[in-house]
């Protein structure tokens, strides 16, 4: 039996977290890549979803049909459907005439498919610490992933060529608020609220800040639930607002759209997510709306007030003291500050979504982030690294700027997490290490091999084919510079080309072997191209295109393939024999 997670045998991949986005990426390793090792590490003592707001009745604001695989795999014994027919309840729920499924009901899917897979997961794992570890090569080749038992206190570390962060977001709160027993964030509401607040007929004062769902949600179960309660609502807004989920807006979370919001500029990528915010932030279900207005309404027609809005308002400090909760408010639209006394102040701010810097203390020197700060991530969901970093890291959930604002939502998961198994499965961290890396001082600096790749006109395509053994392909590659940071290889291939399904959506390297010295050179430079061979290493991710304009006017074609280039070297090399491209386990053999 194979001693799995050891330096010597590591992971294909270790996922950290089996929420829904790990849970759908499980599905799609057994149905793409039953071949691949993987391990999950969860913190929970099982598989938990939004707990802290699973209030009863509160429906899914999505089709079933948008579960974890469906929209992907009709077939897949994981549906929402395959769960209902396994529960006795399927000709039942079909009965029911409803899209929308409960939270609860889709908490227990969850659970049922997860189930399915306890064998590949590590429940009441804390993962603290994920180290990258160099390998006889030199190259940062593996993660090291260690996790402490909960139960048990134990340190259990684990290896893997491949990690995929699926984490989830934490909690926002906003500066000068400080979280206590009876200020708790919506995450935490169902949990701490009702516990603390026994008594459903006292006068309680309660305020909740947002303006969103959940503060919609929360809203509406304060008044229903303590009939003399008092809610002070604190909107950044003038109101509350309906989510725009007509089906013309609603087809900007389609897969196809997901590619176009990527190809844009990031200045179209943020007016375009701007347009399209009301389908997603900052508004509630209208439906829901409604219900909460009724509920207002009944209460004004029998002479009370329990809602109280305070619209344009911004939260500035909220602390509890002896005699409840101060909460800090300022009016943006004039009407200056006051302080609100309150018995229980929620939070349902949102959360925001970033890797954790002591637990990636060692990562993190070699993630590429842009101008803005936020890591660099390819349309496969991996991360940018260091040339020095060959092992992959992979975010769930973590690049709404560049994928759109459909990427925090459960729409993507089939989508996403087939993107992430397939790169994975065509790479697996072999093709990284193909052609060795060169030491930084090795060769020409990037603009001098930008301009050598220029001239060059073409180069071999590496990919990783059936069982990660290494392809090659010689074509025509034209370098664009406008795009990408470094910019981007075009290439043509013949619409029957045999390496067409193993380019798309694949990391590959393509090799350039060009004449370093121009034409009319001094006679030294010459001399060094005869006495050594220089290469340059191109590493990308690969992905298809068809009927192109700007394809067709860099290579003259109508089908090929864009690499963007993420990083790339040159090596002169003293021997003049041609270099072998080997599989990861020729290499180890």
């Amino acid at each position: 039996m194979r001693n799995l997670g050891t330096p010597d045998e590591p992971y294909d991949v270790i996922g950290l977290g089996f929420g829904p986005s790990n849970i759908a990426l499980a599905i799609a390793a057994q149905e793409i890549a039953p071949d691949r090792s993987c391990l999950f590490l969860e913190r929970s003592p099982d598989t938990r979803w939004h707990e802290g707001m699973l209030i009863d009745g509160a429906r899914m604001q999505i089709s079933f049909l948008k579960d974890l695989v469906s929209l992907r795999n009709l077939a897949s014994p994981f549906t929402f459907l395959q769960y209902e027919k396994a529960k006795g309840r399927l000709e039942k729920f079909v009965n029911l005439a409803e899209f929308r499924p409960t939270r609860l009901e889709f908490q227990d899917y969850l659970r049922w498919v997860a189930a399915q897979f306890a064998g590949m997961v590590r429940y009441r794992s804390a993962v603290h610490a994920v180290t990258p570890i160099r390998d006889e090569d030199g190259a940062l080749s593996l993660f090291r992933v260690s996790a402490t038992d909960t139960a048990t206190g134990e340190v259990v570390e684990y290896h893997a060529h491949n990690l995929v962060h699926a984490l989830g977001g934490v909690p926002r709160v906003p500066e000068g608020v400080t979280l206590s027993p009876t200020v708790v964030h919506s995450s935490a509401f169902l949990s701490t609220v009702p516990v603390m607040f026994t008594d459903h007929d006292r006068e309680w004062e309660f305020a909740v800040a947002g303006d969103g769902q959940s503060a919609g949600e929360i809203t509406h179960y304060l008044l229903d639930r303590y009939r003399n309660a008092r809610v002070n609502l604190i909107l950044s807004g003038y109101s509350l607002r309906a989510t725009d989920n007509n089906p013309f807006a609603n087809e900007q979370f389609f897969e196809a759209n997901v590619d176009k919001f990527y190809s844009r500029n990031e200045a179209n990528r943020r007016d375009y997510a701007h347009s399209l915010r009301s389908t997603n932030y900052g508004v509630v279900e209208a439906g829901f709306l409604d219900d909460l207005y009724r509920r207002v309404y009944a209460d004004e027609v029998r002479g009370r007030t329990r809602l109280v809005v305070h619209d344009g308002a911004r939260l500035t400090g909220a602390a509890a003291d002896g005699e409840g909760i101060g909460i800090g408010v300022d009016s943006r639209f004039g009407g200056g500050s006051c302080v609100l006394r309150a018995d229980g102040l929620v939070l349902a701010t949102g959360y925001r979504r970033e890797l954790d810097p002591v637990m990636y203390r060692d990562v993190l020197p070699h993630l590429d982030a842009g101008g803005d700060g936020r890591l660099v991530v390819s349309r496969d969901h991996r991360v940018r690294t260091t040339e020095e970093l060959t092992c992959g890291l992979y975010l769930q959930g973590f690049a709404e700027a560049t994928h759109g604002l459909g990427d925090t939502l459960l729409s993507p998961l089939p989508f996403r997490s087939e993107q992430i198994i397939t790169a994975i499965a065509k790479d697996g961290g072999s093709l990284a290490r193909a052609v060795p890396s060169a030491r930084p001082d090795a060769g020409p600096d990037a603009a001098t091999l930008l301009a050598l790749i220029d001239r060059c006109r073409s180069g071999t395509l590496v990919s990783a084919g059936p069982e990660g053994f290494p392809v090659a392909t010689r074509l025509p590659l034209v370098l664009d510079r406008g795009r990408g940071r470094n910019g981007v290889l075009v290439g043509v291939l013949g619409p029957t080309d045999p390496h067409l399904a193993l380019l798309d959506g694949g990391k590959v390297l393509a090799v350039f072997q060009p004449d370093p010295a121009p034409p009319g050179a001094a006679k030294p430079a010459r001399q060094l191209a005869e006495e050594n061979s220089l290469s340059i290493d191109v590493r990308g991710c690969a992905r298809l295109v068809t009927g192109r304009d700007r394809l067709v006017a860099h290579a003259g074609g109508s089908v090929g393939v864009e690499i963007e280039i993420e990083a790339l070297h040159g090596r002169y090399s003293p021997s003049p024999e041609p270099r072998a491209v080997r599989t990861e386990s020729e290499r180890q053999s």
